[in-house]
Order: structure tokens, then C-alpha cells, then sequence
């Protein structure tokens, strides 16, 4: 990708700012291509996400709040933070600690690179890091002389990743949310309460947009202390024309890995195809089946 920097390139810092202070302190414009993208580095891979899909809107504030001089741009262009080098995935096993390497992983870089990420499999692992980081820290250095990493942040723990397989025709909101629940107190019990519940869905059903109102729910209600902490993804759809295609997108979604697979189908022996996907690939798959409205609506004896 071709970067430039032309003569109002100068303004374009201030402009940034002016425009989206809210994600300001963790972006920064470091050119434009040719066709007149704002190419954007981002300080860490959460921001970089966040950012691309507020892309479009920030194109508009951006070009109705263009200083003199400055051209319209087309589009708002994320590039990825830098990568954790290669050598620390080489040598993770020396700079923690050979007991320690497949409990805890190198994850991204954030805060411009000076500060690395890890995900741990449990709480015993990352305190155990959190204890070692001036060790690994100057392991880290004699390694790398020139690196910018000058910390580790405290490991997150490895989040339980579920995908998600809704019906079009799926409608029982109740039942999709006490499935929810009862899918985070199984994973409270068997992986522990630290470990974030990751719900992955396409954002094409309705029973999709109910997954996500009960995230945001549960994230506006629940105290911070408390162990329940829900994230979604919500998965880009690509062009599906064809069958085909559409076998290719549910390829992509089911290329997990996944921990558990949850179909919300709308009637009995009702087959989603990313849930028979997931299967194929070996992902345990639980369904929950659409009550009927007489179901629901029935006393309780």
C-alpha cells in the first residue's frame, strides 16, 4: 500500500482530533493512498475493530469538517497496529518459562507497541506471569535490544468462544435468553467464573439481534464486580449470490475454533447449515427448539 504525506498533511493531526476525540488518544492519521483514503494506525486490535466499523460516519464528519485546503477523502482506511514479532512466539517458552508457555500466549501489542498482551488459561497462570514480568521483561530485552515493548499488561483469560446458528423464522426470545444462561453457568462451572462468555453470530436473524440486545443487557445491568461478562462478534457477511457462496460464508463463520455451538432452530428437524458445519469441524453443538405460542402461553401446574 502506497502512503502519502502531501503539503496539507500537516493540518491532518488537528483535524483527527477535532473530529473524534473520543477515540483520539488511541488513532492517528499517518497518511493518505493516492485515491484519497485517510490511512489510520491504531494504538491496539480492540481500537482497530471499533474503528472500522465506525469508518463510514467518521468519513462524514471528517469531509463536513475539512480545513481549507484539504481535500474530500474517500474513506477512513485502518491498518493494523504492528504484530508481536516473530521472536517472541519463537522464544515464549524461554522468556516465561517452559511450565508456563501452554498456559499462557503472546496476544497483541497495544498502547503503540510498548505494552504486550497476554491471554491465560487460568487465573493460576496469569498471576504466575504478572510475578515473572520483570524476568521476562529482561529476557525480552536481550533478545530484542530495539524492541518498544517496555511492559506486559495483566493477562486476560481465555475467553469461551460460541458460535452462534440462528433460524430466520426463530422467534422465542425467552427461551433464547434462558439458553444464554444456562450456557454461561455451565461454562462458570467448568472453566470458572473469570473466563468471558464470546458469543460469534453473522447479524442476519432476528434471534442474532436478540443475542446481541441481551449482551448489551447484561453489560448496562450487571455490577462490575461481578464474574458475568459477555462479548459479541458480529461477523461480516460477504456477497452470497449463489449456493455456493453461501457455503463459503458459513465455512469462513464456522472456521472457529469454537468451544460450543448454539442453534436456535424455529421447528423440528430444522438443519442450519453453519450448525452442520460446526459439527463437521467438531465443535459440540447444543439446540434449542422454538416452543410453539400455545407452549408459552400455557399455565404452569
Amino acid at each position: 500500500m502506497l502512503i502519502e504525506r502531501p503539503a496539507w498533511f500537516v493540518l491532518a493531526e488537528r483535524w483527527w482530533r477535532a473530529c473524534v476525540p473520543h477515540l483520539a488518544r488511541h488513532s492517528l492519521p499517518v497518511g493518505c493512498s493516492p485515491d484519497g483514503q485517510l490511512i489510520v494506525r491504531c494504538s491496539d486490535a480492540a481500537r482497530t475493530t471499533v474503528l472500522r466499523l465506525g469508518a463510514p460516519k467518521i468519513t462524514d464528519r471528517l469531509n463536513a469538517q475539512r480545513p481549507p485546503g484539504v481535500p474530500e477523502i474517500s474513506t477512513v482506511r485502518v491498518v493494523q497496529p504492528p504484530p508481536v514479532p516473530t521472536e517472541v512466539h519463537t522464544h515464549w517458552a524461554d522468556l516465561v518459562g517452559a511450565d508456563l508457555a501452554q498456559d499462557v500466549r503472546p496476544d497483541y501489542l497495544t498502547d503503540w507497541g510498548q505494552e504486550l498482551t497476554t491471554e491465560a488459561r487460568s487465573a493460576e497462570a496469569r498471576d504466575l506471569l504478572a510475578r515473572r514480568a520483570p524476568v521476562v521483561l529482561a529476557r525480552l530485552r536481550a533478545l530484542l535490544p530495539d524492541t518498544s515493548i517496555t511492559r506486559l499488561r495483566l493477562s486476560s483469560l481465555r475467553p469461551v468462544r460460541v458460535l452462534i446458528a440462528s433460524s430466520p423464522q426463530f422467534t422465542d426470545r425467552d427461551g433464547l435468553e434462558r439458553t444464554l444462561m444456562d450456557v454461561w453457568f455451565d461454562v462458570s462451572q467448568t472453566e470458572g467464573p473469570e473466563h468471558p462468555l464470546f458469543l460469534t453470530h453473522a447479524g442476519e436473524t432476528k434471534a442474532d439481534q436478540m443475542v446481541e440486545k441481551w449482551a448489551m443487557d447484561i453489560a448496562d445491568t450487571t455490577p462490575l464486580t461481578s464474574s458475568l461478562r459477555v462479548l459479541t462478534s458480529l461477523l461480516p457477511p460477504s456477497p452470497r449470490q449463489t449456493d455456493s457462496a453461501q457455503h463459503q460464508e458459513n465455512a469462513r463463520l464456522a472456521d472457529g475454533p469454537y468451544d460450543l455451538c448454539v442453534e436456535f432452530a424455529a421447528h423440528e428437524g430444522e438443519h442450519l447449515p453453519l450448525a452442520e458445519l460446526a459439527r463437521k469441524c467438531g465443535v459440540n453443538t447444543w439446540q434449542h427448539l422454538e416452543e410453539s405460542p400455545q407452549t408459552r402461553s400455557a399455565p404452569s401446574r
